[in-house]
């Protein structure tokens, strides 16, 4: 019963359960490294390492991330596509209400739906032109 449920509500992912990491600082000192990111279903470790990412040397890391629930896993991709905008494009304030909009609405403003649009459309571009095929 509780795993036909779990089906049938999908999966729930709590924010703030553990405090967010910054991923550099374990890893080893080369300047290439691979990352393997199991159940994250949100982002927030990759955010916290996205947002220090200058404060050391430059590092080239590949992350690889396992998840049951790839629709979490797009979401996520979004929501770090979304943080990492140009900051003029929206202004900040709009990009975080637009943010918590997405994470907490059922429904969306015009505005918000169209960065949305944007954002997947870019999301969809960049997976398709890294996997070396034609839709």
């Amino acid at each position: 019963m509780a795993a036909a449920l779990e089906e049938a509500v999908g999966t729930v992912c709590w924010w703030g359960l553990s405090p967010a990491i910054d991923l550099r600082l374990h890893l080893p000192p080369e300047p290439e490294a691979s990352v393997l990111l199991v159940g994250a279903a949100e982002g927030r470790h990759l955010l916290m390492t996205a947002a220090r990412a200058r404060r050391g040397p430059p590092r080239d890391i590949t992350l690889f991330v396992a998840e049951q629930s790839p629709e979490a896993v797009a979401r996520q991709l979004l929501f770090l596509l979304l943080a990492l905008e140009a900051p003029e494009r929206p202004r900040p304030a709009a990009r975080a209400a637009a943010l918590l909009e997405l994470l907490g609405s059922g429904s969306l403003r015009p505005g918000t739906a169209a960065l949305l649009r944007g954002a997947a459309g870019r999301l969809r571009r960049w997976i398709r032109a890294g996997s070396g095929s034609e839709p």
